[in-house]
């Protein structure tokens, strides 16, 4: 019994060799020792992040969030954004709510997660609660974003197509990581935070198979921020939890993966970032629709073809394109965001790039509806083999001229192979809070964003995002 035992922890201490190097790494990244590149580039997937949060600061899903947490109260360590403050886990859990509220909000590819949602929230939180200097503040949110983007890489592209979804279950690992840092964790205390965060991973599809239960993806964000803060803090006591909480036996990777690549936790840790790697999102639906979303229009503007030319348009992507999202009549929000056919005739009839083109009103125009029904859909062997590295999309339209049109892209602008630069960024937030943000209150939140690297704490930042952000 005691050599079997003895076995037992050696195997255990083995499969922990990962999750401790990548705490090891995590733990005591310097703010100075970032790429300049890379540390610009955090405050742009800030700025991304804020302005995608405050665009959503009414909509349901996030009203009755804040009204939740603002009923719940406690001390008032942190902000929520256009509203009061609160404790630190339930800011995160508010913000991170609103900021996937639109589907507009980051995203990695292939771990298929949006980490911004999810890091930005908690490590701005903590960082206010606690005082945290600006750069204090990027290195964070720099570890949150590798510990998420990390540990989602490592479990295969089947993921979502097995129920899972993936920014639920790889969120709390940034959260934790973003927090901890933040906290002054220690690499066993903040395997400790992972350990006690890989009970708290949790998210399933089910919201793509009712298209009237589809708040719930909103909380996709918001709780893993939560928990990532909880766990960190309790970790930051004393509360342990296992190690080996990414690669372990019974860790996350083989928990959550038939076939992990747990060789991904640590592949260039420490010389290439995953902020670096992030894909910006323009069109309010589902990232896997946005390379045919660009193929749609860049051919439509160059054909010189519109919606009432088409007899019927097939696309062409990998199979996740079209698994779970052929809804043809969308009963909300998230639905129409969600579906194939609807986002379709909204690329050829309206612009994908406004929330509004998915809300209540738009979705039931019979004239959309009529084009979305001439929508089908084809799996490309070819093009999965991208996935998930990249989320490629095409189509084939037969038009009634006697014309057949057809366009495949492999990226779409905002990801890393297309890149959007700071302008672009900024640009979009602009359009997110135009007639939401006093003007002068939006060029006030961008200054004190690209100011971070020189910012003795975040206070400052925070104050502009509270109350009277918004034009009410």
């Amino acid at each position: 019994m005691a050599h079997a035992q003895a076995h037992i922890t050696r195997g255990a201490a083995e499969a922990a060799d990962r999750t401790a190097a990548l705490a090891d790494v995590l733990a005591v990244l310097d703010p100075a020792a970032l790429p300049r590149a890379t540390f610009e580039r955090t405050m742009d997937l800030v700025v991304d992040h804020l302005g995608v949060a405050l665009h959503g600061l009414d909509l349901p899903w996030s009203r009755i969030i804040a009204e939740f947490g603002t009923e719940e109260g406690g001390r008032p360590d942190a902000t929520v954004y256009g509203r009061g403050r609160l404790p630190a886990r339930t800011a995160a859990l508010v913000n991170g709510t609103m900021a996937h509220g639109i589907e507009l909000d980051d995203t990695h590819d292939q771990s298929c997660s949006h980490p911004g949602a999810v890091v930005i929230p908690a490590a701005l939180a903590v960082a206010e609660m606690t005082g945290a200097s600006g750069r204090d503040l990027i290195a964070a949110i720099v570890a949150g974003y590798e510990a998420q983007t990390r540990a989602g890489a490592a479990l295969t592209g089947d993921l979502m197509s097995r129920g899972f979804h993936p920014t639920a279950l790889s969120g709390v690992f940034g959260a934790a990581t973003a927090a901890g840092r933040l906290l002054g964790l220690t690499s066993a205390q903040l395997q400790s935070a992972w350990g006690l965060g890989v009970s708290m991973a949790s998210g399933v599809m089910q919201f793509t198979q009712d298209p009237l239960g589809t708040m719930v993806k909103r909380l996709h964000a918001g709780i893993p921020a939560h928990n990532g803060v909880l766990a960190a803090m309790l970790a930051g006591r004393g509360f342990r939890g296992p190690r080996g909480a990414l690669d372990g036996q019974a860790g996350f990777v083989h928990v959550f993966s038939p076939h992990p690549e747990d060789w991904r936790l640590t592949q260039h840790l420490g010389t290439e970032f995953a902020v670096d790697r992030i894909s910006i999102k323009f069109y309010a639906c589902c990232r896997m629709f946005h390379a045919l979303v660009d193929a749609i229009r860049e051919s439509r503007d160059e054909a010189g073809w519109s919606a009432d030319d088409v007899i019927d348009m097939t696309t062409a992507g990998p199979r996740i394109m079209s698994d779970g999202h052929m809804e043809y009549r969308p009963r909300s929000v998230m639905s129409a965001q969600y579906s194939l056919p609807y986002t379709v005739s909204a690329a050829v009839m309206l612009d994908p790039r406004d929330p509004r083109s998915f809300n209540a009103e738009t979705m039931a125009r019979a004239d959309v509806l009529a084009l979305a029904d001439r929508v089908s859909a084809g799996v490309s062997a070819e093009l999965e083999t991208y996935f998930p590295a990249k989320y490629p999309g095409g189509f084939t339209a037969r038009l009634k001229d006697g014309r057949t049109i057809e366009k495949t892209l492999l990226d779409s602008f905002g990801t890393p192979e297309k890149p959007v630069d700071r302008a672009g960024i900024t640009g979009k937030f602009r359009a997110l809070t135009d007639g939401i943000v006093q003007p002068a209150r939006a060029d006030a939140i961008l200054d004190a964003t690209f100011a971070l690297g020189t910012a003795a704490d975040v206070r400052g930042l925070c104050a502009l995002l509270g109350e009277g952000v918004a034009q009410r």
